[in-house]
């Protein structure tokens, strides 16, 4: 460890008034002897990059949120997505209505209209309430930005991949080049290249060498060539002749685009973007075998309805992304396992592969070839039959950027590792998690504050990042005091509970635990693999029921990552009723650290381990 060299210290405990409240530093210090559990980070070991953290814009959220007053909207958007908050950029909206509606609607009733002539393009439902608050997200999202790290992306060149040139900015075959929102790319300390509101000019200058046609070297203010790593990302690090080799495309609008040989462009799209999860609950009753959006027949969709539905759902995003709501990905179904009380629409992992392959893959790879394609969609039991069912299916595997999962079925974490080690290049999400009133305290008919809730949470997160996950959405952002709106009964919790007669927020455990990975583990962090070793059985504390439940009866638990920043953030969840002292090991490095009962406790190690 470098001689005085500290641990910036987070921490949430059930029995202070610490909630995400810093601690004083820990000395960083050479390894160290200890007798008790060790948390151990392997930097060498770096896996999947982490996307980020959100909830859901259901109804009932916005429904709620436009009961609050102005001020107290800003409060809530502040606290959700602002710095100051937990920094959220993910967030989940359903496609047509859901239980956490307060009517069930579509977008097209017109029963046989499978040319959709009658979809409202407009969106004048989701107009009133929900796309207001999605967009005042979006603008506070990128309010907060201050540099993005320039990587490689899609085969797919939009706003985010064009360059405007500035020529002979310092001298002959020198250029400027300006992204989307004014920020100039830049070369820093160290070779990575950023995109920034300019900081000096000298930073800001590429030399662009012709090496045959339209392809070209670049090299950076620091004189050395721009090399793409395999992970993506862009560094001025090269010598003559091992930079890496673009293809400049020339825009109708005159900007350029730069692509490597295997087809991918670079992008100056921020991580710190509000990605938006679209998932579909129900299509329109006529296009149902049941003939109405509550329940489903067997199977759901009526044979002649199949392609209009593809083609419904990619109206939906056109008229979002023309809304002023782009649209990052779209789950298939919403549950497709789940013949629920409220709207559904069942697929077994054949039919759901069979949809993507023939009708949903190829509509959106023309009308949204941006929009990347989440399987599955619901509790992990069942996440490793739907994934190799696409997966193995000639024709629908191209489609397949990710597969998203619920908690209702328990942790099954074994789950989500199997897909990650099967199929590495499939994005996991964890897309859905809440306590319903089934896992309520005995006699509560409405929302409460219950620490064991938080814990749930934490627990959940640990285990999914661990197996492989890249983020993971909390289910409604908001409810009323109720649990609500939802217009079947279907009344659940949520991390910020809202008293709309006395304008009080109630910010329930969830929301802290949250906090402890969304503010630290920021996007474009690397997930680090973690070994908590317990050398004895601890005093438990007492579960919620099957999902969600953390005792802390095998003692700590624990998640990391590799931030951009070259800063390791370690999180730390301790749910035994007792106190634990333990040695965090880093490299060579080691902390004497103590995890108070029932607590949570984020560690920030400091860069070059």
């Amino acid at each position: 460890a470098t001689a005085g060299a500290t641990v910036k210290v987070v921490r949430s405990t059930k029995d202070t008034e610490d909630r995400l409240s810093w601690q004083p530093e820990l000395p960083l210090v050479a390894d160290f002897a200890f007798d008790g559990p060790v948390v151990e980070v392997v930097p060498s070991e770096v896996d999947q990059e982490i996307l980020g953290f959100g909830g859901a814009f259901t109804e009932a959220a916005a429904t709620t949120f436009s009961k609050l007053t102005p001020q107290m909207q800003d409060i809530v958007i502040e606290q959700y997505f602002g710095a100051s908050g937990l920094a959220y950029t993910l967030g989940r909206v359903p496609i047509n209505s859901c239980d956490f509606s307060v009517d069930s609607y579509s977008f097209d009733d017109t029963p046989g209209d499978f040319e959709l002539k009658d979809f409202d393009t407009n969106l004048g439902h989701d107009k009133k309430e929900i796309i207001p608050l999605i967009r005042r997200a979006i603008e506070k999202v990128e309010s907060t930005v201050s540099d993005t790290h320039v990587r490689l992306g899609g085969k797919v060149a939009g706003k985010w991949e064009s360059l405007k040139v500035f020529d002979g900015i310092q001298g002959p075959g020198t250029a400027a080049l300006q992204s989307e929102g004014g920020r100039f790319l830049s070369t820093e300390a160290g070779g990575a290249v950023t995109a920034n509101n300019l900081k000096s000019v000298a930073s800001t200058f590429f030399t662009l060498k012709e090496v045959s046609g339209d392809s070209v070297a670049l090299l950076g203010a620091n004189g050395k060539h721009l090399v793409v790593s395999k992970d993506g990302s862009v560094k001025a690090s090269g010598d003559e002749g091992s930079g890496t080799t673009f293809v400049r495309v020339k825009n109708a609008d005159g900007t350029i685009s730069l692509r490597v040989p295997e087809g991918q462009y670079l992008t100056a799209e921020p991580m710190e973007r509000l990605r938006l999860l679209a998932s579909p609950w129900s299509p329109p009753a006529w296009m149902k075998t049941n003939s109405v959006m509550d329940g489903s027949g067997t199977p759901c969709l009526k044979g002649e309805a199949t392609a209009s539905w593809a083609k419904y759902l990619a109206k939906w995003i056109s008229s979002y992304t023309a809304a002023g709501v782009p649209i990052w990905a779209l789950s298939v179904q919403n549950e497709p396992t789940n013949n629920a009380g409220w709207e559904a629409c069942t697929l077994t992992p054949q039919e759901e592969a069979d949809f993507l392959g023939t009708h949903l893959g190829p509509t959106l790879k023309k009308e949204h070839p941006e929009v990347s394609i989440f399987v599955f969609d619901d509790s992990k039991h069942m996440l490793p039959d739907y994934v190799s069912a696409a997966m193995q299916q000639p024709g629908t595997a191209q489609y397949v950027q990710g597969a998203a999962f619920h908690w209702y079925s328990g942790d099954l974490f074994d789950k989500v590792a199997w897909v990650h080690q099967q199929h590495p290049e499939v994005m996991l999400l964890a897309s859905e998690a809440t306590y319903e009133r089934r896992m309520w305290k005995a006699g509560m008919l409405e929302p409460y504050s219950d620490w064991r809730f938080g814990e749930g949470y934490a627990h959940d997160i640990i285990g999914d990042l661990n197996a492989g996950a890249v983020g993971w959405i909390d289910w409604n952002l908001l409810l009323d005091d109720k649990g609500g709106p939802n217009h079947i009964g279907n009344v659940c919790d949520a991390a910020v509970v809202i008293d709309a007669k006395q304008q009080i927020l109630n910010v329930h455990p969830q929301y802290y635990y949250i906090g402890h990975f969304s503010k630290f583990l920021v996007p474009g962090s690397r997930h680090v693999t973690t070994k908590v070793s317990a050398p004895k059985k601890y005093k438990p504390s007492q579960g919620p029921g099957p999902y969600g439940t953390c005792t802390g009866e095998g003692g700590l638990e624990a998640t990391s990552a590799l931030r951009p920043d070259g800063q390791t953030a370690v999180v730390v969840l301790n749910c035994a009723d007792e106190d634990i002292d333990f040695k965090l090991l880093a490299g060579s490095s080691a902390v004497k650290a103590s995890a108070p009962r029932r607590s949570i406790t984020t560690y920030i190690l400091p860069a070059a381990l």
